[in-house]
């Protein structure tokens, strides 16, 4: 039964047989560790369909073009970043000199080839790193574990998220190639039902003994996270579980401060958490259909995954008085409404929800009948969220004063920087942020946001999607104070001091479509599902059905 959970001694035993076998899967070889991960890829292929099924099953899917969402974010992502660390393995990943600018001290990493430009066409992705590192030292210290002449057994407990069906097996996979560690997998209660598919995608390396997938009760993983023989924790949640992991409760607010808060569980942890995301709108002239493709860009960032996103849109910043921000609001608005509904799936969200629908500061945008409602509200009614996540389809509005354009991208950068709870992600929306005339502004948001992704005219969380971009919060947060964690994964290249990544797109794709991420785009599973297959065969087949799945 899938949702059985594990006794203290079922722990045990498997906790034993993966310390037992680190050392063997410590000495495996590259090529080796490229065939498991390319029956990985295969495995994905034949299981990716169920997959998304009993995804959309439990998400109360009640439209088929949602599940283009799960397609792009599951199967799609981790077969490319799979083949991405294949192509590590073989090095033939070497970082080049050309596509480093000394100037800025970043390395470009997106786009790598014809079919990255044709699925995301104008988007340009680069990592930013210390200026205390040149281009040699980024490129020698590389590789975590695999720059040395052998790997260390290692065993590592992996508590994956229950929103996002690919996050557990990035994670995993993530640990598995940086330091060949063997992995205890244990699954969030909201996504469990994956069990099946996740141990039919993994099945190379369970074979072998060299990963355990597991549901867990809360006893079972207080049991998990306390076990002497894991060499490290990688937690993707939120910051309250992450407290209960190391300081056995939730800190007050008093303790988040105190630089001598003592650790309980010393087991070395890396972390993903959540964030206030914030929309920063760069003031400019834009048209009607601008302001509507701008509002649809900012409703699929706040109901994507029915807003359980560590990255969802929490709070658009934007400057008082700009000509247009009655208008946005009222196209957000609209596109709110006009998606009409979702299904809050996360336990707790519809709490929450029924409690702030019952307080008049919110507006709801969608029908009073619909299941889930869509609320907005401006941020000065209620500045608790500006330090907690909402995690469910409530946006929030913030309006800044200012005397000059300047005075204003000062301000929003230091309201996001130090009023914002966590680190993750930050979206900029900026007509003509290419243009000369503008450096200054766009150098001011790229240096001086504290995130660990900056987009561009983009929703941050396409840095998820790309796998040659590190994700996590940005460097330095303090462990009694972790804001969005610490650490990043993904990152293909396996860059080891990254500071952040950059996202930059152009301000508006095309007049004529949308991407097939928005939200409103009905062609999105198709295109996806398409993608999908063509990226696990390569196959000509599957790349004509993805050029017709997106004409027709």
């Amino acid at each position: 039964d899938i949702f059985m959970y594990p006794s203290k001694l079922e722990i045990d035993r498997s906790v034993s047989k993966l310390r037992l076998n680190s050392k063997d899967f410590s000495n495996l070889s590259n090529d080796d560790l490229i065939s498991m991960l390319q029956s990985v890829i295969t495995n994905i292929k034949t299981t990716s369909y169920y997959w998304i099924s009993v995804a959309s099953e439990n998400k109360g899917y009640d439209k088929k073009h949602l599940e283009g969402e799960d397609w792009v974010s599951g199967p799609f992502s981790t077969i490319v970043a799979i083949e991405y660390y294949i192509k590590f393995l073989q090095n033939e990943s070497n970082l080049d000199i050309r596509n480093f600018d000394e100037k800025t001290n970043t390395l470009k990493v997106f786009p790598n080839n014809n079919v990255e430009k044709l699925t995301f066409p104008f988007l340009t992705g680069e990592v930013v790193f210390n200026k205390t590192l040149d281009f040699k030292k980024i490129d020698t210290y590389r590789g975590f574990s695999n720059r040395y002449d052998k790997f260390t057994p290692k065993i590592t407990l992996v508590l994956g998220a229950g929103n996002v069906s690919s996050i557990p097996l990035l994670d995993a996979l993530f640990h598995i190639i940086a330091y060949r560690s063997t992995i205890f997998l244990k699954l969030n209660p909201v996504n469990e039902y994956l069990k099946p598919v996740f141990e039919q995608i993994l099945m190379p390396f369970i074979d072998r003994g060299y990963l355990i997938v597991s549901n867990a009760d809360i006893e079972a993983s207080e049991y998990l996270c306390d076990h002497d023989n894991f060499n490290h924790i990688h937690l993707t949640g939120s910051n309250f579980t992450y407290e209960q992991i190391v300081y056995k409760k939730v800190l007050s607010n008093k303790e988040r401060s105190t630089k001598t808060l003592k650790k309980v569980n010393k087991t070395p942890i890396t972390t993903e958490l959540g964030n206030v995301t914030p929309f920063i709108i760069h003031p400019g002239s834009w048209t009607k259909s601008e302001i509507k493709y701008q509002a649809r860009k900012i409703v699929t960032a706040k109901l994507n995954n029915s807003g359980f996103n560590c990255i969802a849109a929490q709070i658009i910043v934007m400057p008082k008085d700009w000509s247009h921000a009655e208008t946005l609001k009222k196209y957000i608005n609209y596109y709110l409404k006009k998606v009409g509904d979702t299904f809050s799936y996360y336990p707790g969200s519809n709490k929450l929800l029924k409690s702030l629908q019952e307080n008049d500061s919110y507006s709801q945008v969608n029908d009073v009948s619909c299941k889930t409602p869509f609320l907005v509200s401006d941020i000065e009614n209620q500045l608790e969220f500006e330090k907690n996540e909402v995690w469910s389809s409530v946006l929030y509005f913030k309006e800044i004063d200012h005397d000059s354009v300047n005075d204003y991208v000062s301000k929003a950068v230091d309201y996001v920087n130090s009023e914002l709870w966590g680190n993750l992600g930050v979206s900029i929306l900026f007509k003509h942020h290419n243009k000369k005339r503008n450096n200054k502004y766009l150098s001011k948001y790229t240096n001086d946001l504290k995130y660990g992704t900056v987009a561009i005219n983009e929703w941050a969380a396409i840095g998820y999607v790309i796998p040659t971009m590190p994700w996590g919060g940005y460097p330095g947060n303090p462990d009694y104070d972790i804001q969005s964690g610490q650490g990043f994964v993904h990152n293909a290249l396996f860059l080891e001091s990254p500071l952040k990544g950059v996202v930059k797109t152009r301000f508006r794709l095309s007049r004529f479509i949308d991407p097939p991420w928005f939200v409103t785009n009905k062609k999105s599973h198709r295109i996806f599902k398409n993608l999908t297959y063509y990226q696990a065969t390569k196959s000509k087949v599957n790349f004509i059905k993805l050029i017709f799945s997106t004409l027709i």
